[in-house]
């Protein structure tokens, strides 16, 4: 990813500015969760800031992240049900604890609610860290999708007595800061998703690609990327679309 200038972008880290970010998914695996984490700290390495990666154990760890210029603490997790090759990270708070007694940072995000971001916050609190939070995803809403509706509720009320135990929760979009206002979360920002510039570029645009979709000179290409599951209802997207092209694997 392309770093913008930080004397025109962004202030410059003070003094090496310490983040430790706790999240349960991240690359290899393959999620928006896990993506938009990758970007957050791979662009916050590039502008100086000192940075600390909590997360659960993959089976296909390497050394790459003392590369790539941040350090790692590495926590136990199980597999999560139904979603192959996902893990969830179990509680952790002695081991942080440790670590951020250890080695104090100056602020603790954490990006996901599982029982590691539960015992991240919990262990921030203790020390007297700040500590934010991410909402990325609507668990309550998604549970009818796969036949566990009746949890809808207390699934609800755990994750905003999550996130009002954070002194701001961070959203991709002003609408859904909206919302949560409204359902009773205490403190929430909305910050855009960026773009990335470099991937992103007109420069890219291929009229040969645009003829192969069957699209007329000056005709609109809509794109939309994610994962097709049922809570994803895509096909919201698709429906008004007269053709529509998939690429990537296909479920089932």
């Amino acid at each position: 990813m392309r770093a913008l200038d930080c004397t025109t972008a962004a202030p410059c880290p003070p003094s090496r500015l310490r983040i430790a970010l706790v999240t349960e998914t991240f690359p290899p695996e393959v999620n928006g969760v896990a993506m938009t984490l990758e970007r957050m700290i791979d662009g916050l390495v590039e502008r100086g800031y000192d940075m600390q990666l909590v997360r659960p154990r993959q089976d296909s760890d390497s050394t790459a992240a003392g590369a790539r210029g941040f350090d790692e603490v590495l926590v136990r997790g199980l597999k999560l049900p139904r979603y192959d090759g996902l893990r969830f990270g179990l509680p952790a708070r002695s081991r942080l604890l440790r670590e951020w007694s250890r080695r104090r940072p100056d602020l603790v995000h954490v990006a996901t609610e599982g029982p590691l971001g539960w015992s991240a916050v919990t262990a921030a609190n203790t020390l007297r860290v700040p500590v934010t939070s991410d909402f990325h995803t609507n668990f309550d809403r998604y549970s009818a999708h796969y036949g566990i509706g009746w949890l809808r509720r207390p699934v609800a009320a755990y994750l905003r007595r999550f996130h009002n135990r954070s002194a701001t929760t961070y959203v991709p979009t002003a609408a859904l800061a909206r919302s949560l206002g409204d359902q009773g979360y205490a403190r929430v920002e909305a910050i855009g998703r960026g773009v990335d510039t470099a991937l992103f570029d007109p420069l890219r645009r291929s009229e040969a690609l645009r003829r192969d979709w069957g699209l007329a000179p000056g005709g609109l290409a809509v794109i939309s990327v994610g994962r097709l599951a049922p809570e994803k209802t895509s096909t919201w997207c698709c429906a008004p679309l007269l053709r529509s092209v998939s690429s990537g694997p296909m479920p089932g």
